[in-house]
């Protein structure tokens, strides 16, 4: 679906986004979308809890009068995708949720860890990554990055190299882990170097990892048509779970 924006720029300080929206029953984190700043992406905080359609109505107004021509949300629940589009949101992307137990787990034959860190200074490097493996449209830049590595208590954030040149980033993950359940939260692997094993590389250093820090349950999500990350998670012990997530976006022109 494409959206009809507008030639306004929404309205901030620099260095002002993100900025937090609140209400009595929810957070949502705002700022322009790196690929079209006239649409605001809004993340749910609290466990991606969608607050009351009065709260959304008020923060959609919010939006509209800094100068956003739409709004794209962060993947949501089949429960506030339901909220969301009585409130006039349309679904633009489905997701596979996914889940895997690390009691017991054990790697399967023939990975090698061949990951290292992936240093702050590489994140705009990592983005654009990112933005090959998955297009401009579902990629994330580099303040995205960030904003991933922020969305647990405790992350980690992995490399794998290009083979012909070493320190390049060739792909990258971000692992996170809350209470007993670890996420892995973003894999992106560029379209290059895609089929040798470096995401089977970047999973196995993210389970293992979980697994030592005596998690439970590990989390993944991915595109629904995406048959090769899912075939790939399948041979890592992730089954499909019933719900799923989605991403939606609602033009303001009629808040």
């Amino acid at each position: 679906m494409r959206c009809v924006t507008s030639r306004v720029r929404p309205r901030a300080a620099p260095g002002t986004w993100p900025i937090v929206l609140r209400s009595g029953d929810g957070r949502a984190r705002v700022r322009p979308w790196w690929h079209d700043p006239t649409i605001a992406q809004l993340t749910f905080v609290d466990h991606g809890v969608v607050p009351s359609s009065t709260a959304l109505r008020v923060w959609l107004g919010e939006l509209q009068a800094r100068g956003f021509a739409a709004v794209r949300t962060g993947a949501v629940t089949d429960a506030g995708t339901d909220m969301l589009r009585r409130q006039g949101f349309e679904v633009i992307q489905t997701l596979r949720l996914l889940d895997a137990s690390l009691v017991g787990w054990r790697p399967p034959p023939g990975h090698h860890d061949r990951t290292r860190r992936l240093r702050e200074r590489e994140r705009m490097d990592a983005a654009a990554v990112d933005v090959a493996a998955f297009g401009a449209m579902w990629a994330i830049d580099e303040a995205g990055i960030d904003e991933t590595c922020e969305a647990t208590p405790a992350h980690r954030a992995r490399a794998v190299d290009d083979p012909d040149h070493r320190g390049e980033v060739a792909g990258y993950a971000i692992s996170g882990r809350a209470d007993h359940t670890g996420y892995l939260q973003r894999l992106a692997v560029h379209p290059n170097h895609q089929g040798h094993g470096f995401g089977s590389s970047l999973i196995r250093d993210s389970l293992v990892w979980m697994q030592r820090r005596r998690l439970t349950r590990a989390v993944v999500n991915t595109h629904t048509d995406n048959t090769g990350a899912l075939s790939l998670y399948h041979r890592f012990g992730f089954r499909d779970l019933p719900q799923g997530l989605s991403v939606l976006n609602r033009r303001l022109d009629d808040v």
